[in-house]
Formats: structure tokens, sequence, C-alpha cells
């Protein structure tokens, strides 16, 4: 099992990091507990973010939180996909008052939804994973793909609805989890179970029909999945990583000093030839006034 990697000083100064008055962390066994901190000041967004970490939905459940003193820590998430298929009725085709066949068309009322598994702890789902890995290579000879490979061909092979649920999924839990300009995390699926949606105790009996080459799959599939987010990348650089978007310009900076010296050296040439052009006026109005006088 990968460990998390662990750093002897801290990323982030301490007065770059906001502390909530109470905070949420895992423990062990996944449990929630509160842990005390001191309030420090934080701007309006954060205060919201801690807020609704704070305190428990409708339900009493609140958030998982890493504790802030194990920065690195791993943390699981399961999750099921369920996938309804759509539906098939069946009309007779008839040509000149004679049924020649059957006519197949689908109710188009198909779904597939994706609920987060909240009764697992921490612990669970690492055993999960792990005797997932040992069952696998139990089951063949040694030589046979590793467990990793396997996974992702199962999930390569995933209908294009349940993929594109799970491959957003992934998305947004790493787009959530990078807020921050100085570590990296990544989510990777370590477990997917396939199953039927089960109502009863036991599962039906599915037996190949006369026409069909498998079995009769079922109206409602379940698929489980287990996510594991973790830490691969910290920076040391007091500011953090840059953000940046296909309009930025990194060198932004170098562009506008430039830019002020030649805007400064602009303005000084400006000035030395508008002093050549006063001097210039002045020495001919000053010729202008000698000939007049002369004149007179």
């Amino acid at each position: 099992m990968p460990v998390p990697w662990e750093f002897e000083e801290a990323v982030c100064p301490e007065d770059k990091i906001p502390a909530a008055s109470s905070r949420l962390s895992l423990t062990e066994d996944g449990d929630a507990e509160t842990v005390a901190g001191e309030t420090e000041e934080m701007d309006n967004d954060n205060v919201s973010i801690l807020s609704r970490m704070s305190y428990p939905d409708s339900l009493g459940r609140k958030d998982l939180l890493v504790p802030s003193n194990e920065p690195s820590k791993i943390v699981y998430e399961a999750w099921e996909v369920v996938k309804g298929e759509d539906a098939m009725v069946g009309a007779s085709r008839t040509i000149c008052g004679i049924k020649i066949g059957v006519k197949w068309e689908s109710l188009g009322n198909g779904f597939t939804e994706l609920n987060p598994q909240n009764g697992y702890g921490q612990k669970e789902l690492a055993d999960l994973h792990r005797d997932a890995i040992q069952e696998y290579e139990a089951r063949g000879p040694k030589n046979r793909k590793p467990y990793a490979q396997d996974l992702a061909n199962r999930v390569s092979g995933l209908k294009a609805e349940v993929y594109d649920k799970i491959q957003l999924l992934v998305e947004d839990k790493i787009k959530a989890t990078n807020g921050t300009p100085f570590r990296r995390r990544e989510w990777r699926i370590v477990v997917l179970e396939e199953g039927e949606f089960q109502m009863t105790e036991l599962f039906p009996e599915r037996k190949k029909g006369i026409f069909r080459k498998h079995r009769q799959a079922p109206a409602v599939r379940r698929f489980f999945i287990v996510l594991r987010g973790e830490e691969v990348k910290i920076t040391k650089e007091k500011e953090g990583w840059g953000q940046f978007t296909r309009h930025t310009n990194p060198w932004c900076r170098v562009d506008m000093q430039e830019t002020r010296e030649a805007r400064r050296d602009h303005r000084g040439h400006l000035e030395k030839m508008g002093r050549i052009l006063e001097a210039r006026r002045s020495s001919v109005i000053r010729n202008e006034m000698k000939a007049e006088r002369i004149i007179n």
C-alpha cells in the first residue's frame, strides 16, 4: 500500500493558513471528531467555507476533514453509480396482413445516478483496497497482469454513461482539492465492483435464454467504486505555484518594466527636443528684435 510523504517543515507559513475555532478531523476508524484551533483573521470566503464545515447538515453529518497536523494524509471515498437500462417494447410487424416478426423499440427511460456512500470508515475502505488486490493476485497465476492494469482495463470497458459519470466525479474531486498554491493532490479509482441493484435478500436466478448467448442482464445495475485521494507534490516556494490561463502572460512584469523604461526614455527624448526647439525659437526671436533695432 502506498505511504503518504512526510515533511518535517511546514510548507505554508502559519499566517497564510486560516484556522477555524473548531474543525472536524478523521480518526483512525474514519469517524469524525472535533479538533480545537485558534481563530485567526480570515476573508469572507474562508469564513463561509469553514462555517459550512463546522456545522452538520440536516441529518447531523459533517464534512470529512483531514487534521491540520496531517496535511499529507491519504483519504478514501466510496461512491456508487446506479445504471438503469432503457426499457424495450415489442410490437408485431405486419405486411399485407401477415405477421413477419417483432419490431423492438426503446422507451428511452434509462438513468444513471451517482451517490456517495457515507457508511464506510477510512480504515474499512483502505482494507477493501488491500483485500481487492490480494484476492485478485490469489485468483490467477503470478505472471498475469498487475491489479492496477486490470482495474484500468475494466474501468475503460464500462459503458459510456457510467464511464462519463465516474470521470466527471474524479475531475471534480481534483479541482475541489487543489485550491491551494502549495500542494498538489490527485484522486484515483482503486476499487471497482460491478453488481446488480439488490431489492431482496438474494439475487434472482438468471439463466440463458433459448436465443440468448449470454446471461440475461438485470434491469438496474450498480457499480461500487472507491476513490483514493493523496498528496503527490508540494512546493517550498514562499508564494507557492503561480496560476495561469490561456490568456495570462508570465512575462508581464518584465514587459511592464521594459515598457516603463521605454516610455521614460521617450519622454526624456521629447523633453530634450523641446529644450532644443525652445532655444532655437528664443535665438530667432532675439535676432529679429536685434534686426528691428538696427532698422529703426
